[in-house]
Parts: structure tokens; sequence; C-alpha cells
């Protein structure tokens, strides 16, 4: 009866396993996809999910191949804190523009905890392959077991930590976009964290080992609400955690060619911004950055483009090439931000190349230009023309 109970609980490990990494290889192939589709990429979030549908095929094999399920399983651990490492960073990607240094300082001590302890707890001889005294036998198993401490504490800190960061970021998101799929999103990372709470307290510390097997379901149903989110539309994993006011579009000399305006939902800041959209001045504002940024290259001696007018709650980022110029004002500046505004002035300058040499500008000729960056910033939410 012990037996069947036994083959029992490895069929639902192997399961769950082949979910896991059938869910990671389903997200690669939609990201891909998806990348390939809008021209979008996100190189570290793509990487992780490939290399966690590699950790889910390791966790399978563990239990088809019970000769070196040992080897397996911590080798799967290994590759899941990597995974877990590199999600982190896309989180970082969305919520700043670098990511924060002590955050990183710790996440990175973490990692390095959790591989060194399972690496030294998988090549470290067993109390048997030593042949001990019983009075050594006791001390070398009190060592193990504090190498077993090393690694469940790391590894499951490091993906504690790291989806309440995830939720931190999209419960952020949820409150300047107000979109019920944001707030989802944030719901669903903190789902899988609690499958890290679930899997260490009621495996590692209480030693029922039906916990790992109920803390890996709970990360599935995490999981599956980010698939589906994905499936529905990508564009949601990228809803940025701060305001973004305007994307603003003029020539090298100064002109304006387009401005779209983003709807800002934050109540704190929206009234603020309806009160100040009416008093944005296009082609004043093109004209002063562009005067600021000839200053600073002749009376300052400065031969690199301005890439950002900074103030205390608001930042100007700014994004030049050879025939244009591109700027979007928001709280402040984020990886996905700066990567869409580079991609955008590319966009403009290839599509437009002539008419922005020119000395004067006809807005008609741009008309594309608000798809141009929409395609360039499906994260974001643009007020409707007349609105």
């Amino acid at each position: 009866m012990a037996q069947s109970c036994i083959w029992d609980m490895t069929e639902v490990g192997l399961i769950i396993s082949a979910v896991i990494s059938g869910l990671f290889f389903t997200l690669f192939i939609l990201m891909l996809y998806q990348s390939v589709r809008k021209n979008r990429t996100a190189y570290i979030l793509t990487l992780s999910l490939f290399i966690g549908g590699i950790g889910g095929i390791v966790s399978v094999l563990q239990f088809v191949v019970t000769s070196a399920s040992k080897y397996l399983l911590y080798s799967s651990l290994i590759i899941w804190s990597l995974v877990y490492f590199l999600i982190y960073i896309f989180f970082e990607e969305l919520y700043t523009e670098k990511p924060n240094r002590f955050r990183f300082a710790f996440m990175t001590l973490l990692l390095f905890a959790s591989i060194t302890f399972s690496l030294l707890y998988l090549f470290i001889p067993t109390v048997n392959e030593l042949g001990l005294t019983a009075d050594l036998a006791t001390r070398y198993s009190g060592f193990l077991d504090i190498l077993q401490w090393g690694w469940d504490s790391s590894y499951n800190l490091l993906g504690l930590l790291i989806f309440v960061f995830g939720a931190f970021v999209h419960f952020n998101a949820y409150r300047f976009t107000r979109e019920i799929v944001t707030l989802i999103q944030a719901i669903s990372m903190v789902i899988i964290g609690s499958g890290f709470i679930i899997g260490f307290v009621g495996g590692d510390i209480f030693r029922i080992t039906d916990f790992h097997n109920i803390a890996d379901a709970v990360k599935i149903v995490g999981m599956l609400t980010f698939t589906i989110i994905y499936i529905v539309r990508i564009d949601f994993i990228y809803r940025l955690p701060v305001n973004v006011y305007f994307i603003l579009v003029f020539t090298k000399i100064g002109l304006n060619v387009h401005i779209s305006r983003m709807c800002v939902s934050n109540k704190k800041t929206n009234n603020v911004s309806q009160s100040n959209g009416t008093l944005i001045n296009e082609n004043l504002l093109s004209s002063l950055i562009t005067a600021i940024s000839g200053l600073l290259n002749e009376s300052l001696g400065s031969t690199k483009d301005l890439k950002a007018i900074i103030a205390e709650d608001r930042t100007i980022v700014l994004d030049t090439g050879l025939y244009s110029t591109c700027a979007v004002l928001c709280d402040r500046p984020t990886h996905f931000l700066d990567k869409s505004l580079s991609n955008l002035r590319k966009s403009v300058e290839d599509t437009y190349q002539e008419k922005l040499s020119e000395s004067t500008i006809i807005k008609e000729d741009f008309v594309e230009i608000s798809e141009l960056i929409k395609k360039s910033f499906p994260f974001l939410l643009f007020e409707k023309i007349g609105q």
C-alpha cells in the first residue's frame, strides 16, 4: 500500500513538471511570434522562458531516470534559480531604467547562494559513502542538514522575493492604467509567490512531502493566469508602472511634426495633466529642446546629443538621430520606454527621411506617424482624437 502511494506521488510530480515545461515553452513560442510580428524584443524574458522549458524537462527526467534522480533534481533547481533571476531582471526593466543597486546585489547574492548550496549538496559524499563512525556520522549529517537548509532557504527566498517584486510592479501598473487585466497579472504574481511559501513551510519545515507538489500546483495556477494573458494580448506584459503623458516628434532644427497624448488614470496626476494638456505648445516645446541642445553643443563644448531633461517629478526622455528627435514626457524613464523611443525614432527616419530634411513641415505629409507611435509603444493607452 505504501509503495502504491509513493508511485502515485511520483506520477503527480511527473505530471506537474511536464505541465510546467509545456507552459514555459508555450510562452517562449508566443514571445518569439509576437517579437517577429510586432518587431518587439525582450531578450532577457524570452531567454528565461526558454531556459524554464529546459528546466521543466530536467525536472521530468528526474522521475524517469531514477538512477540519476538526485543529480537531475539539483540540476533543475540550479536552472530554475537562473530562470527566476532573469525574470527579476525583466521586472526591473519594466520598473526602472537601470536595476536598483541594492535589490540587484541582494538578488544576486541569493542566486549565488542557491547555486552554491545546491552544488555542494550535490557533489559532497553521503554518510554511507564515507563510512564514518557513529559520532562522526552524526556530525556530518548535521553538516549536510545545514547545506540542505541553505539551498532550501536561498532558493525559496529568491523565488518569493522576485515574484513579490513582480506583484509590486504590476500593482503599480494597475494604479496608473486601471485595467483589470493588469490587476490579474499582479494577482498571478502573488499566487506564484505563495507557492514558494507553501513549499518551504510545508515541505521543508514540517517535512510533508505532498506540500512540494501542492506548491508546484499553486505556481502552475499563477503561470496559467499569466499564460492566458499572453494568449489574449501580449502587450499587457509591458504595461508600465509609471505615468506617460505625451510623445513628441520634431525635426533636428526644432520644427514640430507630431504629438500623441496618453490617457492618464492616476487620480493624483490626472487633473494636473488635463489642466496642463491644453497648455502644451508642441512648437514651443520642440524649439526649446532644440535650443537647449544647441546651447550644450555650441557654448559648452558638448559633442553628444541631449538625452533627458529631468525635474523632481517629471522627465523628458530624448532620442536624436540624423533627421529627427523623439521625446517622451513621463514620471521617470524605464528600460522599455528608452528602447521603444529609439525604435520610434528609427521608424520615423526610415519612413520620412526626405520630408524631415525640408526647411518647412506640412503635417498632412506625416499622417502615418501616429500608427508608427502606436506600433512602437503598444503598451501605452492613447487619448482618442478630440478627447
